[in-house]
């Protein structure tokens, strides 16, 4: 990729939109609109940021570009902000989950874009199994078949993956190009549920389920709070991880339908949510250069 495909997909991180929220200009911002866009003057900042982001998905479809497709897609097409979570960049194991959804049920999804290779896939989707019982891969809807081989010479846990493609509509969810992930609980491992969980969330499991806290010296505490843990029946422990990890939605579907299309998955991710009001007036505000 050449120097200036990097800085575009630098343009949809929480550094650069925070500084336009906050000064109106960002470095990478300005050089990207001096790459590829004409007449800036005389558009708002939204005009701008739709045309960036529309360059993505015709030239640059980038990981971002897929996991906020993947949002739009997930809390606005099929199921509910209010009742759905999801959560980005989490560590299962060794690795860093691009996309998890909380639901009734746990879904994870490793997102493979075009700029991405498959070298590490397979050993991804086995950690993420060591936490989760549906995995599913999103790569560009011409790679379909190439995931589909990759992973059934894995065996069971390989054919359990859900194979979704990104054709160059946009378009994931539907029967010509999806294949729906299997319930695999095989791998599933108490550590790896456990570290999902802040320390207040796995107390809460603890309470819930024993009634009382570990009384243990501070050096001893999560090594006596993860072996209870891992006394409760696995799937039901998994059932109260999600069921805490549910939990860290902090946007009502009102408040997320104001975020610009475009921004959801940046605005979502961080705690650009409490700045909507300002993104909104960022949105409608003229272009002003330096």
């Amino acid at each position: 990729m050449t120097g200036s495909g990097k800085v575009i997909n630098r343009v949809f991180s929480r550094k650069v939109i925070e500084e336009l929220l906050e000064t109106g200009y960002n470095t990478v911002f300005s050089s990207v609109i001096t790459r590829y866009l004409s007449d800036p003057a005389s558009k708002t900042y939204g005009q701008i940021i739709s045309e960036i982001y529309s360059y993505l998905g015709e030239s640059n479809r980038n990981e971002y570009y897929y996991t906020n497709t993947l949002l739009n897609k997930l809390l606005v097409g099929i199921h509910n902000v209010n009742t759905t979570t999801a959560l980005s960049q989490v560590r299962i194991g060794a690795h860093i989950a691009d996309f998890v959804m909380i639901n009734g049920e746990g879904c994870v999804y490793e997102i493979k874009s075009e700029l991405d290779n498959f070298e590490r896939l397979s050993d991804q989707l086995y950690d993420y199994f060591k936490a989760f019982s549906k995995v599913s891969v999103l790569a560009p809807d011409h790679e379909r078949e190439r995931v589909a081989s990759m992973l059934n010479s894995l065996g069971e846990w390989g054919e359990s993956v859900g194979i979704y493609g990104l054709t160059d509509k946009d378009i994931i969810f539907s029967k010509a190009n999806e294949r729906k992930p299997k319930q695999y609980d095989g791998l599933l491992d108490y550590r790896s549920i456990f570290t999902l969980l802040r320390k207040r969330e796995y107390e809460n499991i603890l309470l819930d389920y024993f009634g009382e806290l570990p009384n243990v010296a501070p050096v001893f505490y999560f090594k006596e709070c993860l072996r209870l843990f891992e006394e409760i029946p696995i799937l039901k422990a998994q059932t109260l991880a999600f069921k805490e990890l549910k939990k860290r939605n902090k946007i009502t579907k009102a408040n997320f339908e104001l975020i610009p299309q475009e921004l959801k998955a940046v605005t979502y991710f961080t705690d650009l949510i409490h700045k909507i009001p300002s993104i909104e007036n960022l949105w409608q505000k003229q272009y002003q250069e330096g």
